[in-house]
């Protein structure tokens, strides 16, 4: 298993117990990019901006896999987003960070609310238990919000998987989403998104 350092504001354990507002914080000098990272770099590149003093944030998860000879399980944490690490700064950050040789290239952000927003979002289902699945796309579908639980005022596209519901959030500026499984009774419909970052 890979065994990278990692930086308490990359996503991993220490950094679950913060809330997301302080995980992704406003009133930063610089703003949002998005860093498209060369194959298996994300978490190194955590841990180059953090020598740099560069703000980001990497949203990692839990995996357990078992081996095939020895039959045993072993933890460790991977990106929610492969090859996407989100880091804040101005143009002399992005060069710094565009100096580290892990980065392919650097998506702009054009609406920093929204991401801020989204990102918020991701971090506040992180911190739950709630059981996170990939998808590789955006959803089409009714938009609605969780009302109750440790996922209150998460916003997201209502999709339904094998007879259960499962609520999408999109982070547009990668075009990829991720989606858990929430009780009809928990969500309420709403008119469309709303990016107020949660507190």
């Amino acid at each position: 298993m890979e065994a990278d350092a990692i930086s308490d504001d990359s996503g991993v354990p220490g950094a679950l117990e913060i809330s997301p507002a302080e995980a992704i914080p406003d009133g930063l000098t610089g703003r949002w990019w998005v860093a498209h990272t060369k194959p298996r770099n994300e978490k190194a590149l955590a841990t180059d901006l953090t020598a740099l003093g560069v703000r980001h944030y990497l949203p990692l998860c839990p995996r357990a896999t078992r081996s095939r000879t020895t039959g045993r399980i072993s933890r460790s944490f991977v990106p929610v987003f492969p090859g996407y690490v989100f880091f804040n700064g101005t143009d002399e950050h992005r060069y710094l960070a565009l100096r580290t040789n892990r980065i392919a290239n650097t998506l702009v952000v054009t609406d920093q609310a929204q991401l801020i927003g989204q990102l918020r979002h991701i971090h506040q289902v992180l911190t739950t238990d709630a059981g996170l699945e990939w998808s590789g796309r955006l959803r089409v579908g009714e938009w609605a919000r969780v009302v109750a639980g440790p996922l209150l005022g998460v916003e997201g596209i209502v999709c339904r998987r094998l007879s259960r519901l499962r609520l999408v959030l999109n982070v547009e500026t990668l075009g990829q989403s991720v989606s858990i499984e929430v009780s009809r009774e928990l969500l309420e419909r709403i008119d469309g998104p709303s990016y107020t970052p949660p507190r």
